[in-house]
C-alpha cells in the first residue's frame, strides 16, 4: 500500500511518510468465499451520493451456512435477493447481515443482489462539486470536479457493501452511469461505452484475473490521455489534465521505460492486461496502486521546474511494483505487509539507480538506513508485525531485502523472487511463503536471516577500533547495541578493507557474530596504512562507532571507492576547525561530481569568509543542479555580504523552489530591498503557487486590504490543498484574520483530506486567543447549521 506524501521543500529525494492499514496481526474469519462482483453505480456528486447495485457469486466455505455478514458502515439498503429471491437482512453501525432459509449447502455457487445507496465520507469522494468555479485548464491548482476512490485499508466497504478484507480475492466488474462529458477510469479492461438517453454513458470495466476488494477503483474528472506501448507489449494509459501536456510529458518521462525494466527484474510477464496513472486533487496520500490504475496526488503533476522536488518517477516505479507485490500477490494480514509495501520501495529504488545511477542509489539506501535507526530507537516492534509502522514497513523492509541480496547473491535472489511470483499466482501469500521459498528454489535455510531481521527488532551497534604491526592489522569489532528478549546480537557477513599508501587495499569477509571479536588482515609487504574501513559502502544496517583521526578521514575522502565512505569522511569533519578543513574541503568540492556529497562540503564552508572559500560558494550559485544551488542559499549567512548579487539571479532560477527561498532570504537580510526584489519576481507563481504565496506575505508588511484579499483568494476552496496551507501559513505569520478567512478556515476544517484539516484547525485554535478573532470564529460556527459528522470534525474549535 503506498498511500504516501512527500514532505520537506529541501529533500532531494523521495521520502514515503505514509499511512498503514488497520489490518491486524492475524488472518480474518469468512464463512463464504466471494467469487465475483457486478456493480452497477451511479452518483449525484453534488450530494455526495452513490446509488448502486452489487451482485456477488459467492459459494459457502462451512459444511451449511445461514448468514453472511457484509461490511457497510452508513449504507441503506433497499432490497438483496438470493439466487432472484427476496431474502431477509438486518443493518446495523457496522454492516448489513443477510440470513439464508435454508441454509446454505458448501460449494454449490449462489448470487445475490444488494441495492443501496450512501453518503459516505470514507472511501470515494467528491472533490469541487460544491465550488463556484473549477477546471480552468490553464491553472492546475484551481479545484476540479473529480470523483475518486481510496479503498486500503478497509475503507471501500463505505460505498460498496462487501467482505472487505484482503484474504478474499474476487473477479470485478464495473458499470459506471455518469455525464457523458466527463472520463470515467477503473480497474481492468474498458468493454465498452454506451450512451444513454439522458445524456450519461456507462463505462463498463472487466478485470481478467481476481483481485483484493481494497483495490477496486474508480476516478471520475475531466482527462486527456496519452498512450505508452511498451516493449513487453503492454499499452499503459496516462491521463492528464487538458491544456497541461507539458507537465504530462515531465511526469511520466520514464513510464514505458519502467514497464519493461519492471518485468525484467521481477523475472515475471506483466500480470494483468493493462495499466493506468490518473492523477486527482485532494488525495489523502501520496498515491495507490489500485490493480491495474494507480491514482496518484496531482502534487506530483508538475512542469520540469518543480524538478527534483516533486518528481512522480519513484512513485511510479513504487506504485507499479505494486501490480506483482500487493495486487498479484496479495499479503494474508498486517503482519505479511511489509512483502508489499518493501518490495515496491526496494525496486522503485532500484529503478532510481538504473536511471540516476549507483550513488544516486546509495543515497537512497543511507536515507533508509537513518530511517529505520530512527524507528528502531524508539521501540523494539520488528517488520513482520502488524503494529511495525511505515518507516519498517517501508524504508527499513526495503534496506533489509537489499542485504537478504547481498547474503545470498544477485543471481540466487532474483531466481526466488521470481520462483516466489510464479508460485502464487493471484494468491494471498505470508512471510513465511518468502522465507521458506528460498528453500524451495535455492536449498537454503535462510531462517536466521528472517530470524534477525524480520521477526525480532533493532539493529547492531558496532564498535569499531583497529591497531597495525610491521606484518599485520589487527582490527578489533564489539557489537555494543543493548540486548534483550527481541534485540539479540547479530550474525551478519561484513567486509573490512584495509587501504595503503600505494592505493592499494586488502579486502576481507569476515561473519560477525560475538560480543567481541578481533580480526587479523595480514600485511606481508609491510604497507603504510592509510584508512581502515568497515562495512565499505555500509552494506548492512547498523550504527558504526569508528573514530578517525583528520588525516585519516582526509585520505578516506579523497580515496574511497565508494560515494558513501567518502560522504561520511566529510561529514565526520563537521567539528573541525575551518582553518584546518578549508584546503581539504575546496578541493574536494571541485573533484566531488554527486550532489550530496558537494551540499554536505558547501554546509561546512557556509560560514567561512575567505576569499577562495567566498569564489567556490559564487560557482557553486552557478551550478547545474538546482539542490546545490539551493544548498548555499539554505546555508547562506548575512555575514557573507559578497554573495549578496549572486544570490539575486536566483531570483530568475529555473526550479520553483530556489526562487522561493532566494527571494524569502534577501528580503529577510536586506529589507529596504524588498519592492525590488519583489518587482523581479512580479508575475512568478510556482508549483502550488508557493512563489506568489510568499510575494504576497512579503509585500503586506502592514496587513494591506487589497494585498491579503489575495492571499486570502487562496485560502478559498477554489484552490487544491497546499495552497490554501501555504496560504494559511502567510497570513498566520502576519497574524491577520476576518470573517471570509474564518468561512475558508471552516470549510477546510471539515474536509476529508486531512492535510488540509489539521492545518486549518491549528490555526483556528491559534486564533481563539485573540478575543476579536474568537468572536469571528464563534460567530460564523453559529451562523450555520452543521451536520453531525461536521461537527464532530469542528470538535474543539466550537467551544
Amino acid at each position: 500500500m503506498a498511500i504516501c506524501s512527500t514532505l520537506s521543500i529541501n529533500a532531494q529525494n523521495t521520502t514515503f511518510n505514509c499511512y498503514l492499514p488497520d489490518q491486524g496481526g492475524s488472518i480474518r474469519e469468512h464463512n463464504v468465499d466471494f467469487i465475483s462482483l457486478d456493480l452497477d453505480v451511479k452518483f449525484a456528486p453534488e450530494d455526495g451520493l452513490v446509488s448502486g447495485i452489487a451482485r456477488y457469486a459467492f459459494t459457502a466455505l462451512e459444511p451449511t451456512v445461514d448468514s453472511v455478514f457484509l461490511d457497510g458502515p452508513g449504507i441503506r439498503v433497499q432490497e438483496i435477493s438470493l439466487d432472484n429471491n427476496a431474502t431477509k437482512f438486518k443493518m446495523d453501525s457496522a454492516g448489513i447481515t443477510v440470513y439464508f432459509n435454508p441454509p446454505l449447502i458448501r460449494e454449490a455457487v449462489h448470487n445475490m443482489a444488494i441495492i443501496y445507496d450512501a453518503n459516505p465520507k470514507k472511501g470515494i469522494y467528491f472533490n469541487g462539486w460544491n465550488v463556484a468555479s473549477t477546471d480552468n485548464p490553464n491553472d492546475p491548482t484551481i479545484i476540479r470536479k473529480q470523483i475518486w476512490t481510496q479503498g486500503q485499508g478497509v475503507d471501500n466497504r463505505f460505498w460498496i457493501p462487501s467482505y472487505d478484507g484482503v484474504n478474499d480475492k474476487l473477479l470485478t466488474m464495473m458499470h459506471i452511469t455518469f455525464d457523458s462529458t466527463y472520463t470515467v477510469v477503473s480497474n481492468g479492461n474498458l468493454k465498452n461505452v454506451s450512451a444513454n438517453a439522458d445524456g450519461t454513458k456507462t463505462w463498463r470495466y472487466a478485470m481478467p484475473h481476481p483481485h483484493a476488494l481494497y483495490l477496486v477503483m474508480l476516478a471520475i474528472g475531466k482527462y486527456d490521455v496519452m498512450e505508452f506501448t511498451s516493449k513487453n507489449g503492454i499499452t499503459t494509459r496516462q491521463y492528464y489534465y487538458p491544456g497541461t501536456k507539458e507537465y504530462a510529458e515531465n511526469t511520466y518521462r520514464y513510464t514505458a521505460e519502467l514497464m519493461d525494466w519492471m518485468q525484467q527484474a521481477t523475472g515475471l510477464k506483466y500480470p494483468w492486461s493493462t495499466y493506468a496513472n490518473v492523477p486527482v486533487q485532494e488525495f489523502l496520500y501520496g498515491a495507490m496502486e489500485n490493480t491495474t490504475a494507480t491514482i496518484f496526488s496531482d502534487f506530483f503533476y508538475q512542469r520540469p521546474a518543480s524538478n527534483p522536488d516533486k518528481q512522480y518517477i519513484e512513485i511510479n516505479a513504487h506504485e507499479l511494483t505494486h501490480q506483482w507485490f500487493g495486487d498479484y500477490v496479495t499479503a494474508w494480514s498486517g503482519s505479511s505487509h511489509w512483502l508489499q509495501e518493501s518490495f515496491a520501495t526496494y525496486f522503485s529504488k532500484h529503478f532510481a539507480q538504473h536511471i540516476n545511477g549507483d550513488d544516486y542509489y546509495d543515497w537512497k539506501r543511507r536515507e533508509e538506513m537513518l530511517t529505520a535507526l530512527d524507528a528502531d530507537s524508539r521501540d523494539n516492534i520488528p517488520i513482520a508485525h502488524s503494529e511495525a509502522g511505515s518507516q519498517r514497513v517501508y524504508q527499513k523492509g526495503s534496506f533489509v531485502i537489499d542485504m537478504l541480496r547481498y547474503v545470498v547473491g544477485d543471481q540466487a535472489f532474483n531466481v526466488a523472487i521470481q520462483e516466489f511470483l510464479e508460485r502464487y499466482p493471484y494468491a494471498n501469500v505470508s512471510t513465511q511463503d518468502f522465507q521458506m521459498q528460498f528453500m524451495r528454489s535455492l536449498g537454503m535455510n535462510m531462517d536466521w536471516f528472517f530470524d534477525e531481521w524480520l521477526y525480532r527488532a533493532g539493529f547492531p551497534v558496532y564498535t569499531v577500533k583497529y591497531d597495525t604491526t610491521e606484518n599485520a592489522t589487527v582490527v578489533h569489532v564489539s557489537q555494543t547495541q543493548q540486548t534483550n528478549e527481541t534485540v539479540h546480537l547479530f550474525n551478519m557477513p561484513i567486509h573490512i578493507q584495509i587501504h595503503y599508501m600505494d592505493g592499494s587495499f586488502d579486502d576481507q569477509l569476515v561473519v560477525i557474530k560475538n560480543a567481541a571479536q578481533d580480526i587479523t588482515i595480514q600485511n606481508p609487504e609491510h604497507k603504510q596504512v592509510l584508512f581502515v574501513l568497515f562495512d565499505p559502502n555500509h552494506m548492512v544496517l547498523s550504527k558504526v562507532v569508528f573514530d578517525k583521526s583528520f588525516n585519516e578521514l582526509t585520505y578516506q575522502a579523497f580515496n574511497a571507492p565508494n560515494m558513501i565512505d567518502r560522504y561520511e569522511a566529510i561529514s565526520a569533519m563537521t567539528e573541525t576547525p575551518i582553518e584546518v578543513k578549508r584546503v581539504t574541503l575546496l578541493a574536494l568540492l571541485k573533484k566531488e561530481k554527486f550532489n550530496n556529497i558537494r551540499i554536505e562540503i558547501i554546509r561546512q564552508l557556509s560560514s567561512d569568509n575567505d576569499k577562495a572559500t567566498v569564489a567556490a560558494l559564487k560557482n557553486a550559485i552557478y551550478d547545474t543542479d538546482p539542490l546545490v544551488r539551493r544548498s548555499v542559499v539554505v546555508n547562506w549567512n548575512k555575514d557573507n555580504e559578497k554573495l549578496r548579487k549572486d544570490i539575486e539571479t536566483l531570483l530568475k532560477d529555473d526550479n520553483y523552489v530556489n526562487i522561493e527561498l532566494a527571494l524569502r532570504k534577501l528580503c529577510d537580510y536586506y529589507p529596504k530591498q524588498t519592492s525590488e526584489y519583489l518587482q523581479k519576481t512580479a508575475g512568478q507563481f510556482g508549483a502550488t503557487n508557493n512563489i506568489r504565496v510568499a510575494w504576497l506575505e512579503l509585500q503586506n508588511k502592514d496587513n494591506n486590504n487589497g494585498t491579503m484579499s489575495e492571499l486570502i483568494k487562496f485560502t478559498s476552496p477554489q484552490y487544491e490543498f497546499r495552497t490554501r496551507v501555504a496560504a494559511f501559513n502567510a497570513i498566520s505569520n502576519r497574524n491577520y484574520c476576518d470573517p471570509e478567512l474564518v468561512a475558508n478556515l471552516f470549510n477546510a476544517l471539515v474536509s476529508t483530506n486531512h492535510r488540509l484539516s489539521s492545518p486549518a484547525r491549528n490555526l483556528l485554535m491559534a486564533y481563539k486567543s485573540n478575543p476579536e478573532y474568537a468572536a469571528m470564529i464563534k460567530a460564523y460556527y453559529n451562523s450555520r447549521l452543521w451536520t453531525e459528522w461536521e461537527d464532530t470534525r469542528i470538535g474543539k474549535v466550537k467551544e
